[in-house]
């Protein structure tokens, strides 16, 4: 009787046509048998993937210094403000020649393959990610580049499969924190906070002090989502005939999107809808033009900057973008706090960079690779991490799916793991 204020660990909201999950909370059941009173439930370590295709410019893209302490390059500088959250890795892969159709592959697996063995995030998924409402969550702010498979998957599973990408941010939104598939129901209900607010009554009135901001924090972050989403839908210009046009233009504003998919991840780690989530910001084959950043030529296009000063500007002012979105990514999932105070960034390991290394040529050497991880992430951050003998990157992918407690000798065409890069 002594603990009847208890929750079960994996509660939910739960309301007319709805199943909202809950960040970890104090007054939820503790996580390991024989442990009594208010011992802290178990916070899951999550794996966040982020891509940008197209590969990068050396020269904007470089680290310089040595190990711990470095100075980040014009690509990178928007990290700055957590350098001591990151790892830079230089010379890692040792693949001297790719292509756009093999690069994400080479990103996800280690090798330029254009039919995918299982990626290393579902390795990792079918240790974690039993127990999740998805056993892992696929994101793509780009549309579909009919061409191949490779250029519009990051994950394969077991049999080589792609798994589902979604890309639209509504449906992403309401698979996570609705469930709900049927536009009908979905215009019925106004907001997914409406149909739950009597159960939220009653939760908070069995919540500790520190669980009311937690859960206040979580439902003002989830309202923030959906009025994001709504906006994106909303703001399109008024045109004759647009109504026609079914299917073929996306009006929305790709930067708001990307914040989107951005705060959809970090969400999804919180309530612990999933522990493993990826996100493509850019296809390999990404033609997009950045002209909200004042651009002029497609992403694709300024890959081959060689011998072209103001394309290798364009180049590096759109590379420079991507990772400050990146770096959104990690502010916000500081921002989420969970029940002891720490944070959703602190429990876990994201991985932003390239299947290919120099844009223009195509490279599979020295990837651009930048992971992320705060306290409880286990990662040797707040480090430049140079590999002189070039290990290839399917070490550093078995170096993360051992992080997670998968024991596994060998990953595709691993030769060993990557010293330095986890904390013993």
């Amino acid at each position: 009787m002594s603990h009847n204020y208890l929750v079960p660990r994996r509660s939910f909201l739960r309301g007319v046509g709805v199943c909202l999950s809950l960040p970890a909370l104090e007054i939820m059941s503790p996580a390991i048998g024989g442990v009594t009173g208010r011992t802290a439930t178990r916070i899951p370590r999550r794996l966040g993937v982020f891509h940008k295709g197209n590969g990068i410019d050396p020269e904007g893209w470089e680290a310089s210094g040595a190990e711990t302490e470095f100075c980040l390059s014009r690509n990178l500088e928007s990290l700055n403000p957590f350098i001591d959250d990151v790892v830079v890795l230089s010379n890692v892969s040792n693949q001297s020649k790719g292509d756009h159709y093999g690069a994400m592959p080479l990103f996800m697996t280690g090798v330029q393959n254009h039919s995918p063995q299982q990626t290393f995030d579902q390795v990792i998924a079918d240790h974690i990610g039993a127990t999740t409402q998805f056993k892992s969550f696929q994101l793509s702010a780009e549309p579909v580049d009919v061409r191949s498979t490779t250029l519009n998957s990051l994950a394969y599973d077991a049999e080589g499969r792609a798994r589902f990408v979604e890309r639209n941010a509504q449906f992403a939104f309401d698979r996570l924190f609705r469930g709900l598939g049927d536009a009908g129901v979905r215009a019925e209900l106004s907001s997914v906070l409406d149909a739950v607010r009597d159960p939220t009554a009653a939760l908070l009135k069995r919540a500790s002090r520190l669980d009311r901001a937690v859960i206040g924090n979580y439902l003002d972050s989830v309202r923030d989502v959906e009025l994001a989403i709504q906006r994106q839908e909303a703001d399109g210009p008024v045109r004759p005939h647009l109504d026609e046009v079914e299917n073929v233009v996306d009006l929305a504003d790709f930067p708001s999107k990307m914040k989107t998919m951005m705060d959809l991840v970090a969400l999804a780690f919180w309530t612990d809808a999933t522990r493993v989530a990826s996100c493509i910001m850019a296809l390999e084959s990404s033609r997009r033009i950045h002209d909200f950043l004042g651009l002029k030529a497609d992403f694709h296009w300024s890959s081959h900057f060689e011998k072209n000063a103001t394309l290798a500007n364009e180049f590096n002012t759109a590379n420079a973008w991507y990772v400050s979105q990146f770096a959104a990514a990690i502010a916000k999932m500081k921002s989420l706090k969970e029940y002891d105070g720490t944070s959703v960034f602190d429990h876990s390991v994201l991985m932003f960079g390239s299947g290919l290394s120099h844009g223009g040529q195509h490279t599979g050497s020295n990837l651009p690779i930048v992971l992320a991880g705060g306290a409880q992430s286990g990662l040797n951050t707040g480090r430049l991490l140079r590999y002189p003998k070039q290990p290839p990157h399917a070490n550093c992918l078995l170096t993360l799916i051992r992080h997670f407690g998968v024991q596994q000798d060998q990953y595709s065409n691993s030769t060993g793991t990557l010293d330095r890069l986890c904390r013993v």
